[in-house]
Order: structure tokens, then sequence, then C-alpha cells
């Protein structure tokens, strides 16, 4: 009894593999021949191939735009590197030419000196002051 269910078993298993490759070949020959472009069921999933091929094309244009603001951004920060070291660099300057000394030398120039004595304060008495003309 267990012979002839084995036996019986075999066939059907030999059967399916055979029958399977037949579906593949048949399918990979209705793609090589275009006729799977006929069919009701591609007719019918038209609409959801379509969706799909916008979503890839939303896919790809949201990629290209992260890239693009990615430079961007890049670009901004090297450059605010720059502008920051630029910045540092003009205001130690400043700070350098800013000192009396620096001043002093500069304005020896122009035949300026700095002075030796310190400022004297002028006291007027209400006699000195001058009044303007009221004409």
């Amino acid at each position: 009894m267990n012979r002839l269910k084995k036996q019986s078993e075999k066939p059907a298993k030999e059967q399916s593999e055979k029958r399977r490759q037949g579906l593949f070949q048949q399918w990979i020959t209705g793609i090589m021949d275009g006729s799977f472009l006929s069919g009701d069921a591609t007719t019918r999933n038209i609409p959801f191939a379509l969706f799909l091929c916008f979503l890839v094309g939303f896919y790809i244009a949201n990629t290209y735009n992260a890239e693009r603001t990615i430079r961007q951004t890049a670009r901004i920060t090297k450059e605010l590197k720059d502008l920051r070291s630029e910045y540092i660099t003009l205001k130690s300057e400043l700070v350098y030419n800013s000192n009396p000394s620096q001043v002093a030398v500069k304005l020896e120039k122009h035949n300026i000196y700095e002075a030796k004595e310190p400022p004297r304060t002028l006291y007027l008495s209400k006699q000195d002051i001058i009044k303007p003309n009221q004409d």
C-alpha cells in the first residue's frame, strides 16, 4: 500500500515541475513578444503603473532637491568660515592700530606729536566771559 502512494506521488511532482517550466517559458515569451501588454490584467493595472511612475519621478526630484540643498549648505558654511576668519583678522588689526603708540607713529607723518605735558584746566571768572552781540 505504501508503494502505491509513493509511486503515484512522484509523477504528480514531476508534472507540476514541468508545468512550472512551461509557465515560466510562456511568461518570458510573452514579455519578449509584447503580448503581455494586451492582456486584461495589464489594462486594469495601468492607473497603478502610472501612480508608480509618478512616485518614482517624485522620489528622483526629491533626491536632486536634497542634494542641491546639501551643496548650498556646504557652500554657505565655507563662506561663513571665510568671513569669520576675515572678521577676526580685521578686528585684530583694528585693535593693534588703535593703540596710542601706533596712532602716534601714524600722526608723526603729519607733524602731530604726542603731548609731553598733561592737559591743564582753565578757569574763567565772570568778568572774562564775552557775551555775544545781540544786534
